[in-house]
């Protein structure tokens, strides 16, 4: 028997020809495309978190629990993340350590070590607490003779009566005023124990001097507002209030009186009602 030539091996028709030199092109395509784009590559890590950025932080100093916005964006924290450390204060969040600040949502661990040597939390608690001839007032505590008649509107009570009434320290205080400020109102009084601060104990302690003048007028926020807000006002079905939440989670939590006119088809009556009761972002 003949054995072929070794030369035989390497013999190839034209159409196996074609395909080894696509094949070739293509491999060296793929080799060579690492260093066609070294830029756009390096700057994708820098998005990621991977790499550190290039660009100059103007650090200084701040306490998370009082840098405003503008102070923020200057320090490198980018916008959507001020937003989301605005939105978090306003419902009663407060940073007790670095560590808390680490979990602010959205904020990349890199730019976070960039930042932790220059956070300081203030002890605003100890600060504020109002003092008694034993030592700071203890939270849930409360004077008077007839402490037990005492009342307390969550949305007409003033700073001063929250200071007078409850002894609770002023930090506190103003993260409750924020929190309505955010929501527009409260609408139950079990809503105070989401405030940061009020613990269950002293929550328990408030719970029986806590009262809603059912007679005030308020508008909540939209962007607020939530399920059993909604069908509180006796305008909606379940069917469009679910449409309305999906509406403005699809409008990254926006909602215009507009919109909810031309989503839900609704009268210009109910329409004014709408407008009356809740606010808007126009």
């Amino acid at each position: 028997m003949i054995q072929p030539s070794w030369k035989a091996y390497f013999l190839f028709s034209s159409k196996e020809i074609k395909g080894i030199i696509v094949l070739g092109f293509v491999l060296l395509g793929s080799v060579s495309i690492r260093f066609l784009f070294p830029a756009k590559q390096e700057n994708l890590t820098q998005k990621n978190g991977t790499h550190a950025s290039p660009i100059t932080l103007h650090l200084v100093k701040f306490d998370p629990n009082t840098i405003d916005s503008l102070q923020a964006i200057q320090i490198g924290i980018p916008a959507k993340q001020v937003s989301n450390l605005l939105h978090y204060r306003a419902k009663g969040g407060y940073f007790k350590t670095k560590g808390d600040f680490a979990k602010l949502y959205g904020l990349s661990p890199n730019l976070f070590i960039q930042l932790s040597a220059y956070i300081q939390i203030g002890n605003h608690d100890n600060s504020s607490l109002p003092k008694t001839p034993g030592g700071y007032y203890k939270l849930g505590q409360f004077h008077g003779e007839k402490e037990e008649i005492w009342k307390i509107d969550l949305n007409t009570a003033t700073e001063e009566e929250w200071k007078q009434k409850t002894f609770l320290p002023f930090i506190i205080i103003q993260r409750i005023f924020g929190y309505k400020k955010y929501r527009g109102a409260f609408t139950k009084t079990s809503e105070l124990a989401k405030i940061y601060g009020i613990t269950d104990s002293v929550y328990q302690n408030l719970r029986m001097h806590l009262e809603l003048n059912k007679t005030s007028t308020y508008k909540l926020n939209a962007k607020a507002m939530n399920f059993s807000d909604w069908k509180a006002m006796g305008l909606f079905t379940d069917r469009q209030i679910w449409k309305i939440l999906q509406l403005r989670k699809a409008n990254e939590g926006r909602l215009q009186w507009e919109m909810l006119i031309v989503e839900l088809d609704l009268t210009q009556a109910e329409g004014a009602q709408i407008r009356d009761r809740v606010r808007f972002e126009d």
